[in-house]
């Protein structure tokens, strides 16, 4: 016999971690993909707001189709690549 829980008012809602993206090589003549914000932050370990605000500064190019944000995976891995080190102390 299982036991299922029945959340209450004072539960807090279960914590629900990202999907994680698929890995796959792209070849010379296929599109990019276009990732959701959500999906950003999910491939750069931070969270959406955070996000957002490297957008607003510039750091991170975005593409708006209609009321949405996109973010191409290339934008990514070139605001990895500016990130300097940090020496260790």
């Amino acid at each position: 016999m299982s036991v299922t829980t029945i959340p209450l008012f004072d539960d807090p809602p279960p914590a629900r971690r990202p999907r994680p993206l698929p890995q796959r090589d792209r070849t010379a003549g296929e599109p990019e993909t276009l990732l959701t914000a959500a999906e950003a932050a999910a491939v750069l370990r931070i969270g959406r707001s955070k996000l957002y605000e490297l957008m607003a500064r510039g750091a991170i190019h975005s593409v708006k189709l209609g009321r949405c944000r996109r973010f191409r995976r290339s934008d990514l891995d070139r605001f990895i690549r500016t990130l300097k080190a940090e020496p260790a102390s």
